[in-house]
């Protein structure tokens, strides 16, 4: 058996560390179309990682497999392996329900429950069976909205309807919602695209602080500025392919393949 070179050594080793990763992973519809080529990436706890490229490129269908949500489209195969704690959770036996306790999701537009800002943020606790009592739930409704940067705004009003409150707000309550599960992956795709700057503002600046605790957070963005502000690393998809990946400060000051350069001088996407 051949050894090791220092660098495959020091490569294993990270991918090892690395709290959710992907080897191979393909996507492929009405089982003709593959969608999405091999793709390896990891994923490290207290990171963010956003994923651009051009409409149409695969980077949110990307983003859906990491939670298994492709899982639910018919005629629709993910091929590969996706490790999550070192476990390959890309089988048949994966229990969905459990999985998303831990690896949770924003989407493009927000999307709360009709139900009051606390039962929003308490639903799935409680479904769980993890709260025991009034003064945990409370506990956990005021912690999961200052997270989300939500609480002083609307502290007074737990008992109105999630949907009296702005797109903004409605957003960061859904990311309360999130974390309220106690995740330690947040997918978010485009989370801001259907928000005004001061609310993207205010759901960036909410990223960048929950990185902090240790979240592992990967987000799907087209707004090439936003990466630049929420990521410590990127990867580019082109045409189904994740083309290069590496520090958002690499990335963007010294690309390496040329279709990268040509996207982020804007000559197509």
């Amino acid at each position: 058996m051949t050894e090791m070179t220092q660098d495959q050594a020091t490569g294993q080793a990270a991918v090892q560390e690395a709290l959710l990763y992907t080897k191979d992973v393909t996507v492929t519809y009405d089982l003709t179309h593959e969608a999405l080529h091999k793709t390896s990436l990891e994923f490290h706890a207290g990171e963010v990682t956003a994923l651009i490229g051009p409409s149409g490129c695969g980077k949110s269908t990307f983003l859906r497999c990491l939670n298994l949500m492709n899982r639910e489209i018919p005629r629709c195969k993910i091929g590969g392996e996706i490790f999550y704690h070192g476990h390959n959770i890309n089988t048949p036996k994966e229990n969905l329900f459990e999985l998303r306790k831990s690896i949770g999701m924003v989407f493009q537009q927000p999307t709360p429950f009709r139900k009051s800002i606390r039962e929003n943020i308490l639903f799935a606790p409680k479904k769980h069976g993890r709260l025991h009592g009034k003064d945990e739930e409370d506990e956990l409704v005021e912690t999961s909205l200052r997270q989300a940067a939500l609480w002083d705004e609307v502290k007074d009003k737990l008992k109105q309807s999630a949907h009296a409150l702005s797109g903004g707000q409605q957003q960061r309550l859904c990311i309360a919602r999130t974390l309220a599960m106690k995740p330690d992956v947040v997918l978010y795709d485009e989370p801001c695209s259907a928000l005004d700057p001061i609310s993207t503002y205010t759901i960036e600046e909410t990223i960048r602080s929950l990185s902090e605790t240790g979240l592992c957070q990967i987000i799907v963005t087209h707004n090439m500025q936003q990466a630049g502000r929420v990521s410590d690393r990127t990867a580019f998809f082109y045409v189904g392919d994740m083309v290069e990946t590496g520090t958002t400060q690499q990335i963007f000051s010294a690309p390496k393949d040329k279709r990268l350069s040509d996207y982020l001088t804007g000559r197509f996407g």
